[in-house]
């Protein structure tokens, strides 16, 4: 029993800090908001223009604004008190979702001002997210960093696929508005929970101009063999997710399956993300950690090979769920890494590369898959994907030996205490 304890999801820092706990309730309910709005805003554009093109121009709004919000929210989590700027930075959402609400109760809503309240989502929830991040190694040990990321991703994975669900919902018993609304009031609690933390100032006040600064926060990471190869997979185990656009063309083409299964088949990554996050406990003294951020990218490459070589609905939904597992692994280990190792005083400038190299690597992912899927089909590229993943992670673990070796404090002290027995 003690041995299934080990790798049962720690729960360490929810009990031990109050300041965590508000940072996870604060998350939890802002990942519900932006459930109901992934639902609304798409709804609602199509509904006003009858026009797809119109949609994406609203992804794209919200997408380009988060890049250049995590950019610079770094560099102001590097300069400013960081309780403020997130909490600024929620109500500042908030009100752009009381904007939108507004605008749904309208005779005639405006499409102008969908977009404009989603310049203000994006920057918002790209500066938050990014002194989120900063925040969290000031409040824990460095070994429970992995904790912290398991944690955060467990909720965010579940609040992605309850809230949207949930989103649907209320729209068809009410209307797109209700769901604004209900996003304001989420990031006013959020505002609030954030608020209830102590002061958070970065420990060094970083006094370059912006522009400088985020330079500066690119150059450390590219010298820094461990961070710089951290966020170098993770930029490809985020391209890794472009099998996304394959989906609606595999399932029609070769599998046959109608919308029920397409549906149930993109859950699959959620339900293999969660089996790895709740089983998560052994990440924080992992030994050779910087190798399993290899191989646990190469477990999400294996699983989309594997729906690629067996057409069946059932293998689909195992290679696609092994996808998520692997990607959560990853996920967690390369949150640890980056939290563990970065200095306090490029914590925000870090993690603005973090973000930034989540939104870039998807959009990329998504394009190479569009593009290799149009040339071979669906299931060939499902293949090709896969196994050009495989190829990629094994050339950087060759190459990136600082991080292929890496071993935390903690896996380190693990070691020397079981020795000591």
């Amino acid at each position: 029993m003690a041995g299934l304890s080990r790798y049962a999801i720690d729960l360490t820092p929810l009990r031990t800090s109050r300041e965590f706990r508000y940072i996870f309730i604060a998350r939890t309910i802002s990942i519900f908001g932006l459930g109901l709005l992934l639902v609304a805003v798409p709804l609602q554009v199509y509904d006003m223009t009858n026009s797809t093109l119109a949609v994406g121009a609203a992804s794209i709004v919200v997408g380009s604004s988060v890049f250049i919000g995590t950019l610079f929210g770094g560099v102001i989590a590097d300069r400013y008190d960081r309780r403020p700027v997130i909490s600024l930075a929620r109500a500042a959402a908030g009100v752009a979702f009381a904007i939108l609400a507004v605008n749904a109760f309208l005779p005639t809503p405006q499409l102008w001002i969908i977009y404009l309240c989603g310049v203000i989502e994006g920057l918002a929830g790209g500066i938050s997210a990014t002194a989120l991040m900063a925040v969290i190694p000031s409040l824990l040990p460095k070994d429970k960093m992995a904790a912290a990321g398991a944690l955060m991703t467990v909720m965010a994975d579940l609040g992605t696929v309850a809230s949207p669900a949930i989103g649907g919902v209320i729209i068809a018993a009410t209307s797109v508005g209700t769901n604004y609304v209900l996003a304001a009031v989420s990031s006013g609690i959020t505002a609030y929970c954030i608020a209830r933390l102590p002061s958070l100032p970065p420990p060094v006040k970083n006094t370059e101009s912006p522009l400088r600064s985020i330079a500066s926060g690119f150059t450390y990471a590219a010298k820094d063999s461990v961070v710089g190869g951290t966020l170098l997979v993770g930029f490809c185990a985020m391209m890794l997710t472009g099998w996304n656009v394959l989906l609606p063309a595999y399932a029609s083409q070769v599998l046959h399956a109608g919308p029920a299964a397409t549906g149930l088949l993109y859950s699959a990554p959620a339900v293999g993300a969660l089996t790895g996050s709740l089983t998560s406990g052994w990440t924080g003294t992992a030994r050779r950690g910087g190798l399993i951020v290899f191989l646990a990218a190469m477990i999400a490459s294996a699983g989309l090979i594997g729906v690629g070589a067996v057409p069946l609905i059932a293998v689909t939904f195992l290679g696609l769920a092994a996808h998520g597992f692997g990607r959560v692994l990853g996920d967690i280990l390369r949150y640890a890494v980056i939290q563990t190792e970065t200095p306090e005083e490029y914590r925000g400038r870090v993690a603005g590369v973090w973000g930034a190299q989540i939104s870039t690597g998807s959009a990329a992912g998504a394009l190479v898959a569009g593009a290799v899927g149009a040339a071979v089909g669906p299931r060939e590229a499902f293949l090709l994907y896969g196994a050009g993943g495989i190829v990629v992670l094994a050339v950087l673990a060759l190459t990136l030996k600082g991080l292929r070796t890496y071993s935390s404090a903690a896996a380190e002290e693990d070691d020397l205490s079981a020795a000591a027995q």
